[in-house]
């Protein structure tokens, strides 16, 4: 049963709330309550809607298996307006229900780093699809949906250096937070893992549509391969001018570079190059392909990979209260003690750092389709 709760709840962050469930008596049904943390107005309603719609589908689909004398998951929606200020009240509502026994929380990350303190304080499991390696780093109490960029940029550069055999190695990027971070990282991981300096370094603005001079530039310095991280928007228009000037390289780049747009702007040019991904239509495994169908059904649209993750994480909840219970404290344990759980992006395996998913897909454009090359896995 879906129930929508809206309550403003006012709480001493200085005690945290601990919460201790029994398991109903037999013959009584227990409801456990999920809150979650999203943007359903603002900006990135859209971004809401799917991570709403993911919980929603898993939610239906985990229920409609349960007894109706056996415990079922009831979510708690708390829109944060997509604002700082509304994802802190958002938390501080759903916390403050001692029913909620953990929390399905932004993939933003700057919300989700000014969440954790709350988080950390209060001690309530947070799920999040947050990327940025610092939402989990040394938490107790937050765990990470979907690959982190610690994973992603690390396997690009040791896609790179170890399989491909290349040394000459140019990054560039656009210069948004998010790309930066990820360049930042791919680069550190070629210096101190391999030794490889970049050849040439380069940043454009956001929304850039001419790359002539960058990639000029990463022509004379003679790279033996490109790692390319931007939006969709910039990909096409980059995959046709690295072809129009005759680069010949090895180009690796994220997810957002095998988008179907970006295939349809760049044509042939997308051809041969490189892309890592946890998730990426048709590619992904049996677990992706049944909930794809589900979801393509119920909704009329796509899935992506924000849906996706905040499905598993419904899943990945679900496992944990069964394992130890619905409180708190069993939540968290239950998470932790998690292994090689299947869910749509991949299998799961929570290590101490809270990060599930370790593994991403390698695929090659050919013939202006996505092919598996190999699963890769980080060298740790």
């Amino acid at each position: 049963m879906m129930k929508a709760v809206k309550q403003v709840v006012a709480i001493a962050l200085t005690v945290p709330i601990v919460l201790s469930w029994s398991w109903a008596w037999a013959g009584e049904a227990l409801v456990v309550k999920i809150g979650v943390q999203l943007p359903l107005t603002g900006e990135r309603a859209q971004v809401g809607k799917a991570m709403q719609n993911g919980v929603r589908l898993a939610l239906d689909a985990l229920n409609s298996r349960t007894p109706r004398d056996e415990t079922t998951i009831d979510l708690v929606f708390e829109d944060d307006g997509n604002t700082k200020e509304g994802a802190l009240n958002a938390l501080k509502n759903l916390i403050g229900d001692p029913q909620v026994v953990a929390i399905i929380g932004e993939i933003f990350s700057p919300f989700v780093l000014a969440s954790r303190p709350i988080v950390e304080q209060v001690g309530v499991s947070f799920l999040t699809g947050g990327t940025h390696p610092k939402t989990t780093e040394n938490s107790r109490w937050i765990f990470r949906v979907g690959a982190s960029d610690t994973l992603l940029t690390a396997l690009m550069a040791q896609y790179a250096v170890e399989r491909l055999g290349v040394k000459k190695i140019a990054v560039i990027h656009d210069r948004t937070g998010i790309h930066a971070a990820r360049a930042d990282l791919v680069i550190k991981t070629l210096q101190l893992k391999y030794g490889i300096v970049p050849t040439v370094r380069g940043q454009w603005n956001p929304g850039d549509k001419e790359f002539t001079a960058l990639l000029s530039q990463v022509k004379a310095s003679g790279a033996e391969a490109l790692v390319a991280l931007g939006e969709t928007t910039e990909a096409g228009p980059l995959l046709q001018q690295v072809r129009a000037l005759a680069l010949k390289l090895t180009l690796i780049a994220q997810r957002d570079f095998g988008a179907l747009t970006v295939l349809e702007v760049a044509k042939e040019a997308a051809d041969g190059i490189y892309i890592l991904t946890e998730y990426l239509p048709g590619i992904s495994g049996a677990n992706w392909q049944g909930w794809a169908n589900a979801y393509r059904q119920r909704y009329q649209t796509e899935p992506n990979n924000i849906a996706a993750a905040y499905y598993d994480a419904v899943f990945l909840l679900a496992e944990a209260l069964k394992q130890r219970g619905p409180s708190r404290e069993g939540i968290r344990t239950g998470l932790e003690q998690i292994m090689a759980f299947s869910g749509a992006l991949g299998e799961y395996t929570f290590d101490q750092a809270h990060e599930g998913l370790h593994q991403l897909y390698v695929v090659q454009i050919r013939g202006g389709k996505p092919t598996l090359v190999e699963t890769l896995k980080a060298n740790r």
